[in-house]
């Protein structure tokens, strides 16, 4: 059975046991809790059921599954307030798309970056920009911002450490990504 709109319950179980485990393992790598991936993946599963006889899956039910299970854990990333930039929706949509094209999944990569990028500190973003964009050697930039080599040091490393964690989940997405393919 390719897809869950069979009245036949028999058949239902059988999706569910042969897909539970691979899709809470992709709810993880998003949510990093067990207790809600199992819960993402098991509410996918009743909406399925519920949905039975209204729902058409025309990609096969593994990638229909893989991907809703997907959405659904970015969703509860995204009501639980831990992804904290303005563009979540959009990446989101975006990131959903990429599965197929790995050009896509470098352009999101970017733009999430170039997000996090524009929200650092004033200061602290050109000291960046220019180190790293513009490849000047932190004295150039000492020089050139009228500040100390130990203040572009520190700037750099506060740059890093920020952007780290709030690009650490587009990680977990892309290797999701990786996975799906």
């Amino acid at each position: 059975m390719s897809q869950p709109n069979s009245r036949d319950q028999i058949s239902f179980e059988d999706l569910f046991r042969q897909h539970y485990s691979a899709l809470c393992r992709i709810a993880f790598y998003v949510v990093e809790d067990e207790e809600a991936a199992r819960d993402i993946v098991q509410d996918f599963f009743l909406y399925c059921w519920n949905k039975k006889d209204e729902l058409v899956i025309n990609v096969g039910f593994p990638g229909y599954a893989a991907r809703s299970v997907k959405n659904a854990s970015l969703n509860y990333i995204k009501r639980a307030g831990r992804i904290s930039f303005e563009m979540t929706d959009e990446l989101a949509e975006t990131v959903a798309d990429a599965a197929d094209e790995s050009s896509e999944a470098e352009e999101i990569r970017n733009a999430a970056l170039w997000a996090a990028i524009s929200r650092l500190p004033q200061q602290r973003r050109t000291v960046f920009l220019l180190s790293n964009r513009d490849g000047l050697k932190y004295a150039d930039i000492a020089v050139q911002l009228d500040i100390s080599i130990n203040t572009v040091k520190t700037h750099i490393k506060l740059a890093y450490q920020f952007l780290r964690k709030e690009c650490g989940w587009l990680v977990r997405i892309i290797s999701i990504l990786f996975f799906l393919k």
